[in-house]
């Protein structure tokens, strides 16, 4: 594949980095301790529990390359990434905190909904 433009500074390759930390510290923390939260601290049946996980990462099967589609044809004065990301952040960033919370539901099957 030929460039099309002028090479990143390192400046702008470093901020990218510090961008992606954000992410990959989310990613590592929930793929460590959300299934121990789910089943010790919110309650849920490990199998519920498992459940919940397996439907979100067939949802991210699905999802992820028809993002990734739609972030290679964007095209804005920022650049074909950037918008995702300045945009993205913050609603990122409270869903995150929202997969933490524990809701008032008392079922199993309702909680397996919201996690799910």
């Amino acid at each position: 594949m030929a460039s099309t433009g002028a090479a990143l500074s390192r400046r702008t390759k470093i901020f990218y980095g510090v961008g992606d930390t954000g992410f990959s510290l989310t990613g590592t923390l929930i793929g460590v301790y959300f299934l121990l939260f789910l089943t010790d601290v919110v309650g849920l049946r490990p199998g519920l529990a498992g459940l919940a996980i397996l439907i979100a990462k067939q949802w991210d099967w699905i999802n992820d390359p028809l993002v990734g589609y739609l972030s290679d044809r964007t095209r804005t004065r920022w650049g074909r990434r950037r918008p995702f990301l300045l945009f993205g952040a913050i609603p990122f960033a409270a869903i995150f905190c929202l997969m933490w919370w524990r809701p008032p539901i008392a079922s199993q099957t309702g909680l397996a909904v919201y996690y799910g």
